[in-house]
């Protein structure tokens, strides 16, 4: 008799499934500037998933009647934008998407090199591992983005003469700025450093053999940087090697992918000193330590990034410009948004005490 039973548990089971599923594609709203677009609870339901992940709680019904107005905003924008034949390629989103992740690395990476690092690290697939991070599928983030860059593009394009408007700082707003934020522009204990990189590809004897001739290099002459780097611009150089500045922070030791304690290590590591050879999944590596640098608070002729050009006077002038841009850029986004938020435009299929029902999932 047990069979009959399992078998009835498994039949209702997806059957309340089914039920979740249908209630996720039942429309909540609908935007209808330009032919008609649904906004359901399922999309609804990622978007404040997303937002939960990155506020470490859980939205209140209120809240999410706000990311629900959000939406609803962002698909008018995207009408609104198509109708004017405003179109974003998909080339354009991939390298929005590039940039992201290579600002969360603080290195330059692909797509597939982020995908590889990921499963390197947490065994998981790029799409597991953004729906971990974000709440959504990396799909649904690329989808995320494009919207963005849309309604970016649309509201550039219909209040560029508002956005090229804004006036530079003085330098007196500049040195003033300056002496008010003086404590947060800490340069830390930073050590420069000659890393050589060999990858594995398909011959992963060979890159080993590599790294250790030019580790036998470096140690008996540290300052043998220059002919290394020369050789690995070669065409079809067996290895890579360039300066890299490392500061001494968790932010800095999680970017390389190792312990604290790992990083400290490095900072022990004297001047001229060889490191031992180190195998990653998809390389072999080692360095030399080039330059020591003691933290200290940097002053509006110091260069901001160690290795740089760009003067904390001057960084400080651009950050300005564009904080002065990002709310420029928000005003016009609420009158544009304004412009566009009327009645016949866009529909809301529940109100009162049964959108707050709704909302309570």
């Amino acid at each position: 008799m047990k069979k009959p039973v399992i078998t009835l548990f498994i039949v209702l089971s997806l059957s309340i499934s089914g039920v979740f599923a249908q209630t996720n594609l039942l429309p909540i709203a609908e935007v209808k500037l330009s032919g008609r677009t649904p906004i359901t609870l399922g999309q609804l339901k990622t978007r404040v998933s997303a937002l939960e992940k990155e506020i470490g709680r859980k939205m209140t019904v209120p809240e999410r009647q706000q990311t629900l107005d959000g939406l609803i905003n962002e698909r008018l924008i995207v009408q609104a934008a198509e109708k004017d034949g405003i179109k974003i390629m998909d080339s354009e989103v991939n390298n929005y998407f590039t940039e992201y992740v290579s600002n969360q690395l603080g290195q330059q990476v692909s797509e597939a090199d982020f995908a590889k690092l990921i499963k390197e690290k947490t065994n998981m697939s790029l799409d597991e591992y953004m729906k971990a991070q974000n709440g959504m599928t990396l799909a649904e983030f690329k989808s995320f983005l494009r919207t963005q860059l849309t309604a970016q593009r649309y509201v550039m394009q219909k209040k560029q003469k508002e956005l090229q408007s804004i006036p530079s700082p003085s330098d007196d707003q500049i040195r003033s700025y300056y002496e008010v934020n003086k404590q947060s522009f800490v340069q830390p204990d930073t050590v420069q450093l000659f890393l050589v990189v060999a990858p594995k590809g398909d011959k992963a004897s060979t890159a080993e053999k590599t790294i250790k001739d030019i580790q036998k290099k470096l140690t008996a002459n540290p300052k043998a940087t220059a002919d290394i780097r020369t050789k690995s611009q070669e065409k079809n150089s067996a290895y890579q090697a360039g300066e890299m500045f490392v500061s001494k922070t968790a932010l800095a030791a999680e970017q390389l992918g190792i312990p604290m304690e790992e990083l400290l290590k490095i900072f022990n590591m004297k001047v001229g000193e060889v490191s031992p050879i180190t195998e990653t999944g998809v390389n072999y590596q080692c360095f030399v330590v080039l330059e020591k640098k003691d933290a200290k608070i940097l002053g509006l002729s110091d260069v901001v990034q160690p290795g740089g050009n760009v003067s904390l006077y001057e960084y400080i002038k651009q950050m300005v410009i564009m904080q002065r841009q990002n709310e420029a850029l928000n005003d016009a986004l609420v009158s544009v948004t304004n412009d566009l938020r009327k009645p016949d435009n866009f529909v809301i299929f529940k109100t009162g005490s049964d959108l707050e029902k709704t909302l309570s999932w």
